[in-house]
């Protein structure tokens, strides 16, 4: 097998590209090896009673900012404490999480129901019972994840 690493300042993610004659078992391991050190990079670290616990994103629920700090909601519905910023998490996390408002961002997975609010923003709730709403700024955008 040929290596071959080209470095370029100006390109913002790795991006692997294979050139095969056929697909192998060989070449399928490699692949499944390359997604799992992605998965593992996107782990989070956060906070809850002076403890650092790993999370892995699709445990997340919501992420928001509350009172100055950003906290994490996983599945169960524990609150955790971020010391990335919104925009950092959202970066690292993949394709499963949108923006709703300027200070939260929700994993389109784990979205129990929608319902119309006040002013053109929607309601949103959370499979673990925690909810938010999606401003007018960013309902067009959520609304491109599903046929609405």
């Amino acid at each position: 097998m040929k290596v071959e690493i080209k470095i370029n300042p100006d390109i913002a993610e790795i991006t692997t590209v294979i050139h095969a004659p056929k697909m192998t078992p060989e070449l399928i391991a490699l692949v499944e090896s390359l997604e799992e050190i992605e998965d593992k990079a996107s782990l989070l670290t956060a906070k809850k009673d002076d403890k650092i616990f790993i999370i892995e994103p699709s445990q997340v629920d919501i992420v928001r900012v509350e009172g100055g700090e950003l906290k994490l909601y996983n599945q169960n519905a524990q609150e955790y404490v971020v010391t990335k910023s919104l925009q950092e998490i959202l970066d690292s996390i993949g394709s499963n999480f949108v923006r709703i408002s300027k200070s939260a961002i929700v994993n389109v997975n784990r979205v129990d129901h929608l319902s119309n609010s006040f002013n053109g923003t929607m309601h949103i709730v959370m499979k673990n019972g925690v909810s938010d709403y999606i401003s007018r700024k960013y309902l067009a955008d959520f609304k491109k994840r599903f046929v609405m």
